[in-house]
């Protein structure tokens, strides 16, 4: 295993990282800087755009461009465009004004998930939202602090998520209909707080741990199957990309860190690639249906 630290501008909240074969590199974002980034490993270059609010989350979408979560609201974003050029999908959080939208991923079947949260993290006032292609918007769930650790297991018919302020990451099975049915249990952070997820192609789960220096392998029923040690306190989110899906991507922050802390953490914020064994792929990244 290969850990490397990218050379990319550190970010102050890095999150939501995707690989896009479509375009040969890693989306991501810096939250609290309104960033959305690019990185593209085979020419090593580096793009951001930044907007005016909180950009929580980005998938592709299947016709081309990208969905970002932005404030309250869904938009779709065409990164060959200025980051004045977007179309607006969905107003999701106008009724909490103190709520930002964070963590968000397409699922297999074309919608997206996104949660919301307290800016302030201060209540537990976040929702999370199922969102179709048509606009149409479902708050499936209420009463959370902070929504993190999406992930979907296509062959299972599975959903998972957490809320960080719990510890515990929890699944829940998709009906026929793909409706959610209860959520259940499905591991607790044994270090840090449970922060984004990825799946991979063996439908084990990857968890980025916020403040314990890892990321955590999930067997299909919660065991701990394998730990990844990071140079960073602050992992936020992994994904799977580059040829055949074999490379992990890191994300990581340095948000509301002491001076002291960021001084016992130098690489805090920065992106990193993670070059897996052999025996794990990831799959492809799934997108927006629109």
């Amino acid at each position: 295993m290969l850990v490397q630290k990218l050379d990319v501008a550190a970010s102050i909240l890095g999150e939501g990282p995707v690989w896009s074969d479509r375009d040969g590199c890693l989306y991501y974002v810096d939250i609290v800087q309104h960033r959305l980034q690019a990185y593209t490993p085979s020419t090593k270059q580096y793009r951001s755009w930044s907007f005016e609010t909180y950009v929580g989350s980005v998938a592709e979408c299947r016709s081309g461009g990208l969905v970002l979560s932005l404030g309250d609201r869904l938009v779709r974003f065409d990164p060959l465009k200025s980051a004045s050029a977007i179309e607006e999908l969905v107003v999701l959080e106008a009724d909490r004004p103190l709520n930002r939208l964070n963590d968000g991923k397409a699922d297999p079947w074309g919608r997206f998930w996104v949660g919301s949260m307290r800016v302030a993290e201060d209540a537990k006032e976040g929702r999370l939202w199922c969102v179709s292609a048509d606009g149409t918007a479902e708050a499936v769930r209420d009463g959370i602090g902070v929504s993190n650790s999406l992930g979907f297991d296509r062959a299972r018919k599975r959903l998972y998520f957490a809320d960080s302020m719990t510890g515990v990451i929890e699944r829940a099975n998709l009906d026929d209909a793909l409706q959610v049915t209860a959520f259940a249990p499905f591991a607790k952070a044994g270090v840090g707080a449970p922060d984004g997820s990825t799946v991979d192609a063996a439908g084990y789960l990857w968890n980025a741990e916020w403040g314990g220096h890892r990321i955590c392998r999930y067997a299909p029923d919660g065991s701990l199957e394998r730990v990844l040690p990071l140079p960073i306190s602050r992992p936020s989110c992994c994904t799977f990309g580059g040829p055949r899906h074999r490379t992990l991507f890191v994300t990581s922050a340095r948000y509301n860190m002491s001076a002291e802390e960021l001084a016992g953490d130098a690489n805090a914020g920065a992106l990193f690639s993670v070059e897996l064994d052999d025996d794990v792929e990831g799959l492809p990244a799934d997108q927006f249906a629109i």
